[in-house]
């Protein structure tokens, strides 16, 4: 019997294909039902090959964690954890199907294809500890950073180097300092060109509201002193300004 049985949506035959192809490159005996012989009963072989496997690898896409399209995926998945044997794989941004969410599942959303990548490698290694009966091995770090709704596949940071406040000096420096950058950049902000157009909107600004308060003055002013409201020097004053 095969050290590993694989359950996928037909579907998505083409895409578990290459993973197929690792696991037994890995030195693997794995069954999927592209397997299976003409005129052999296929319920009959499913149910044989799963039972007896070492290792259940069920592959979570979008078409098979629907609870229609692949509710045999899903049962076939079942059994697979109720014998602790379990080895999800997603290959979609898709999440575990209700039931088994706290089963870790690797993640190959991202992967392009490539034996050498650490998401595969883990994944084998991890089939190869449920075929071995052997403890599990360690993740490696993550290769993307994730918040909250947020996922950035396949996302890397490697030597980066960040200085702040330095400026690169050689060794056979003589000890005299450079004129800092910032102090051109401050000259050229002191010696900011005359503008006519920003004088002129300046001036305005000013000149308007003045005149519209000589006008309230006078308007006011006016309807105060013909009422009789107003202190005879104001009045005099006003009368002197409007000849």
């Amino acid at each position: 019997m095969a050290d590993v049985f694989i359950s996928y949506k037909k579907s998505d035959a083409d895409r578990v294909r290459p993973l197929v192809t690792h696991l037994r490159d890995a030195g693997l005996d794995v069954w999927w039902d592209e397997g299976i012989q003409p005129s052999t009963s296929w319920r009959a072989e499913i149910a044989k090959q799963l039972a007896a496997a070492k290792c259940v690898v069920a592959v979570w896409t979008n078409d098979s964690v629907d609870h229609e399209q692949g509710a045999w995926v899903m049962e076939e998945a079942t059994h697979g954890l109720a014998r602790k044997v379990l080895a999800p794989v997603r290959l979609d941004l898709v999440a575990p199907p209700l039931g088994f969410g706290e089963v870790q599942y690797a993640d190959l959303a991202a992967w392009g294809g490539g034996a050498d990548d650490p998401r595969l490698q883990h994944f084998l290694s991890v089939v190869q500890a449920i075929v071995r009966a052997e403890p599990m091995p360690v993740a490696p770090r993550p290769m993307h950073f994730e918040a909250p709704g947020i996922k950035l596949q396949g996302v890397t940071m490697q030597n980066v180097n960040i200085q702040v406040g330095e400026r690169g000096r050689n060794d056979d420096d003589d000890g005299e300092e450079e004129e800092a950058p910032m102090a051109t950049h401050t000259s050229k902000r002191d010696r900011t060109s005359f503008s006519p157009s920003m004088f002129l909107t300046r001036v305005i600004g000013v000149i308007f509201p003045l005149v519209g308060i000589i006008i309230f003055i006078f308007a006011m002013g006016g309807m105060a002193c013909d009422q009789g409201n107003a202190p005879g020097a104001f009045c005099r004053a006003l009368d002197a300004l409007r000849q």
